[in-house]
Parts: C-alpha cells; sequence; structure tokens
C-alpha cells in the first residue's frame, strides 16, 4: 500500500475518532441535566476534564505497549475503545456510571498518539513532519465541525446522551477502515558504510525535556483562554453566539489553510526559531485581544494568532519528529500526547482561577505572558546550544 493512501485512510480515521470527544463536551451541560437534574452546575467544568486527565495517564502505557506489540492493533485497540466509551455513556443511567464512561473515554482512547505512532512506522521518516501537522489538521477540522454537527442532531429533537451511540459508530467505521492497512511500513533504509544518514534542519538542537518545556508553555498560552473566549467576545462586543462561534473557530480555520504551504517552506530549516517566533506571535496577539474595543481588530488578531499558532504548532512537529527513534515511537508520542494534556488541564484550571480573580482581560494578558516567556527560554536554550555541543567534544 502506498504511503499516500495510508496517511489518507489515518487521518480520515483519525478524524472519525476525535469527532465525539471535540463535538460533545460543549454539551455536557444539557447532558448533565438529562442524567442529573439537581447536580450543581459546578460539575461540568470537571467531567469536562476527566477524559483529559485520564487520558494524560494511559497515554505512555498504551505507547509503550504499541512499541512492544505493535503500532497497529495499538491504533484498532484505541479506536474500539473510544467505541466502548462512547456506547458506555449512551446507556448510562446515572452521573456515576456517566463519569465512568469519561474515564473510559481517556482510558481507552488516545487516537491522537496511537495515530502518530503507526505513521512513524508507516512512513518514510521525511514525511513525519507533515503528517504530524495533518493530524493536528484532522482534529482542528473536528474541532469546527463536530460542535455544529452535535447542535445540529439536538436541534433535531435527539436527546444529547443519545448523541454518544449515534458517534459511537465512527470509530467502528474507522476500525474497518484500519484493517486493511500493513501492520508495518516498508523497512527503514540503511545508509550507506562511512557516511552519516542525513539528519532533517542539521540535526536535532533542543533535548526532549526542552521540546516538552516548550509545548507545555505554548499550551498554556493557547488553551487558557479557550473556554471563555464566546461569552467574553459576546459582552464585549454585542455580538450574538454563532458570529462568537466563528470568532473562536477563526485561528484553526487559519490552521487548515496554512498548515501545508508553511510546513513544506519550514521543511528544510531549523525548527526551533519559528517556533519561538510562533510564541511569539501568538502572545502578541493575546495581548492585541485583551487591549482593543474595536471587533474588526479583535478579528485581525484571531487570525494572525491562527498564523502564530500554525507556525507553533508546526515546528513543534518538526522538533518532535526529531527526536523519534523507530524503537520508542510509541513511547515518545504517548509522553509528549500526556504532557499535552497535563498542560491542557492546568491551563483550564488555572485560567479558570485567573478569570474568577480578576477578569477575562488578565487572563488574556497571563496567557501572553506565558506565550512571550517561552519564546524566550527557546531563544536562550538556543543561545546557549554552542556552548553545550563545544563542552561536549571537549
Amino acid at each position: 500500500m502506498s504511503p499516500g493512501r495510508i496517511k489518507t485512510t489515518v487521518l480520515a480515521c483519525h478524524f472519525a475518532g476525535a469527532f465525539g470527544p471535540m463535538g460533545l463536551p460543549p454539551f455536557l451541560g444539557l447532558i448533565l441535566v438529562g442524567i442529573a437534574p439537581g447536580a450543581d452546575e459546578s460539575l461540568i467544568g470537571w467531567l469536562y476534564i476527566v477524559p483529559t486527565a485520564c487520558l494524560a495517564i494511559s497515554a505512555p502505557l498504551w505507547g509503550r505497549m504499541a512499541d512492544r506489540w505493535g503500532r497497529k492493533p495499538l491504533l484498532l485497540r484505541a479506536q474500539i475503545g473510544l467505541a466502548v466509551s462512547f456506547l458506555v455513556a449512551g446507556f448510562a443511567g446515572s452521573l456515576p456510571m456517566f463519569m465512568v464512561a469519561l474515564c473510559l473515554q481517556g482510558l481507552l482512547g488516545g487516537t491522537f498518539s496511537a495515530s502518530n505512532a503507526y505513521l512513524s512506522e508507516a512512513l518514510p521518516r521525511e514525511e513525519l513532519s507533515q503528517a504530524l501537522n495533518l493530524t493536528q489538521a484532522s482534529a482542528r477540522l473536528a474541532l469546527i465541525l463536530a460542535p455544529a454537527a452535535v447542535g445540529f442532531l439536538i436541534d433535531r429533537h435527539i436527546d444529547p446522551q443519545n448523541v454518544y451511540l449515534i458517534v459511537a459508530l465512527l470509530p467502528l467505521v474507522a476500525v474497518l477502515m484500519l484493517l486493511p492497512l500493513p501492520a508495518k511500513g516498508p523497512p527503514k533504509s540503511a545508509p550507506a558504510a562511512g557516511s552519516e544518514s542525513p539528519k532533517p534542519f542539521g540535526g536535532q538542537v533542543l533535548s526532549r525535556g526542552a521540546i516538552m518545556a516548550g509545548q507545555t508553555g505554548f499550551t498554556l498560552a493557547m488553551i487558557s483562554t479557550f473556554p471563555f473566549l464566546v461569552p467574553y467576545s459576546m459582552k464585549a462586543f454585542g455580538v450574538g453566539a454563532g458570529t462568537a462561534g466563528w470568532l473562536f473557530g477563526l485561528p484553526h480555520i487559519v490552521y487548515l489553510f496554512v498548515c501545508i504551504p508553511l510546513g513544506r517552506h519550514l521543511r528544510n530549516r531549523d525548527p526551533a526559531p519559528w517556533f519561538a517566533a510562533g510564541c511569539l506571535i501568538v502572545g502578541g496577539m493575546l495581548a492585541v485581544q485583551a487591549l482593543t474595543s474595536s471587533l474588526p481588530v479583535f478579528a485581525m488578531a484571531r487570525a494572525l494568532l491562527g498564523v502564530g499558532m500554525t507556525l507553533g504548532y508546526v515546528s513543534l512537529n518538526a522538533l518532535i519528529a526529531q527526536t523519534i527513534e523507530d524503537a520508542s515511537a510509541g513511547r515518545t508520542f504517548g509522553w509528549f500526547d500526556s504532557g499535552a494534556k497535563l498542560a491542557t488541564i492546568v491551563a483550564s484550571v488555572g485560567g479558570g482561577m485567573i478569570a474568577a480573580m480578576g477578569g477575562v482581560g488578565p487572563l488574556f494578558f497571563a496567557a501572553a505572558l506565558c506565550g512571550a516567556m517561552t519564546a524566550a527560554m527557546v531563544m536562550l536554550l538556543l543561545g546557549m546550544e554552542p556552548f553545550t555541543r563545544s563542552a561536549a567534544l571537549k
């Protein structure tokens, strides 16, 4: 099977797996009313992060098992696990059982890291970075389309909880699509005797720990304002929920259009300075959003934030691709996915605390500071790299 067909199939299946986790959380309030009418509304926030927390715990373990037992079986397992969790959620007759279903979604899911691990084995190494950009794109596409589709089903008088039973069909379809894929990719060609294997961008510069730290700072800057963007836009600019939703989705739409050409442009360049630039753009545009009272300026800042977000993710994926080794790809992707999920939880909880104490304006500035500090950290590490390398040679 050709690498292009493998990549297309895995991306389509990743979109199918991401549809439910991306589309259903915005409607947890409606689902909670049906399952436990007397429950405190503050419980919604905790239900929102339960799958993410469980995924942060399970991702490294599943990654290690993928390295040992094979990436394709663990990718199939992730899709089947999602289907099982959705079915349990759809049939849950009580709040505790529904919480069990959300835990299962995190513990048994993990299609993002499983898809990346399989692609790292099935594709030539030089195509991996671009493939990682496309798995991000499929997640962004699900983030844009899935809530609208779930809302459409609810508007057609389908019980919100029953939507779980409908979306459970998508990972099952994904399993059928994944079955014909090869268990392993073509063997990697060994370098000729006396020659060194080529390294993209001139070789790895940042360590895995530094890349993880950069990913954490970038995630904090990006995610912390997400839960507050729609209500803030409606209040600050007097727009309706539909317009506010478009403002929320604008950076993700930019990513879909820009990630492929930008990935090609950066293919033979050192990604670390570009990652710092992406963090800096994100921080700057968050500060602009906090300061402006003009809707056109706010929308332009959202679009430019999308450019920074795309630059950040594309270069971050290139940095991660540099660290991948064939024997430990599953474990590496599992740890990076786990780190991203933990950062998402910190961003959500911390963002809520800052917004509760000082309002959304200070939250925008705090997120902007995270972006600027992450950019500064990366550039500092890059400045230290020549000294570190010379010391190692001695």
